[in-house]
């Protein structure tokens, strides 16, 4: 429903689920990673919400693609390990 889609992706960030599927649908974005770092630039922003963001951005992106968990689980692998460079120094 449309209502769905003007929900944030993580309360947090500033970006509605709308915005994911408009990306998708237009702008021919293909992975996680460039929805939330370049599209949106929510890794530059926050980059432990844009991890937790993450399952659902591509969720989203697998319902619109027509893609299945197998490839949810590939980007989900790969956002995590290009995240991982943003993320604060643990001392």
């Amino acid at each position: 429903s449309d209502k769905y889609l003007n929900e944030r992706i993580h309360p947090a960030l500033p970006y509605t689920k709308a915005e994911i599927v408009w990306s998708v649908r237009n702008e021919f974005a293909e992975t996680v990673e460039d929805i939330l770092s370049r599209r949106t630039r929510a890794l530059l922003l926050d980059a432990n919400a844009a991890i937790e963001a993450a399952p659902e951005v591509a969720s989203l992106m697998a319902k619109e693609l027509g893609r299945d968990q197998d490839w949810v689980a590939e980007q989900l692998i790969s956002f995590r390990n290009i995240a991982a460079v943003y993320l604060p120094l643990q001392y």
